[in-house]
Order: structure tokens, then sequence, then C-alpha cells
């Protein structure tokens, strides 16, 4: 078995997630056009599509903190036109990557 960097896991399973929630709250609750969400997001429509349909973004469930967490990044996203002056806030906020960590048997280590 290889070595799986942290990184990896929350690249194959809480972003893809996280664009699943960041699409249905901007087309649904904030009524964005999906064109739009798919140029913010740097996706085709189609992409958005399947988020919205759930079709990607996998089946992991956000807790309401991270769901609140989620959503502000959204409206950050929207009123900015270069991306998050914060790096990683995935990593560091969320709850979601140290739980897909020790699902996929991945320990923490401190350095």
């Amino acid at each position: 078995m290889g070595l799986t960097f942290p990184c990896e896991i929350i690249s194959w399973h809480v972003l893809p997630a996280v664009r699943r929630e960041i699409t249905k709250y901007l087309v649904t609750e904030k009524r964005v056009t999906r064109k739009i969400v798919s140029k913010k997001l740097g996706l085709t429509e189609a992409a958005v599509c399947q988020y919205l349909k759930a079709k990607r973004g996998g089946n992991y469930s956000f807790n309401d903190s991270d769901l609140r967490k989620i959503k502000k990044m959204a409206d950050i996203m929207m009123e900015s036109d270069k991306g998050f002056d914060g790096l990683c806030v995935v990593c560091k906020e969320f709850d979601a990557p140290y739980e897909m960590m020790e699902k996929n048997g991945v320990r923490r280590v401190a350095l």
C-alpha cells in the first residue's frame, strides 16, 4: 500500500463536496445563474448541473458549522474577482478533512 497524503484525500473527497454545496447554495438560495456559478468556480455549465443533481461531489454530508463556513466562502467568492486570500481554508477550518482521513486510514502526525 502506497503513501497517501491528507491533501490527496481532501482533493478526492472533500473539495468536490464543497463545490457541490457552493453550487447548491448559490443556485438554489442566492438565485445565481448556472452560467455565473460555472465562471466563478472555473467549471463548465454541465459540471454545475452535475453538482446540482449530486452526480458529482460524492455523498459526504457536512455538519451545520461546516455548511455555514461553505456559504460564507461562497459569498466571499461572489464578491471577489481574484479568489480567496485565505489559502487552504478547507484544511484548517472544516471537520470534514479529518473525518475523511480517519475513514481512509490516514493518521495525523504532529511535526
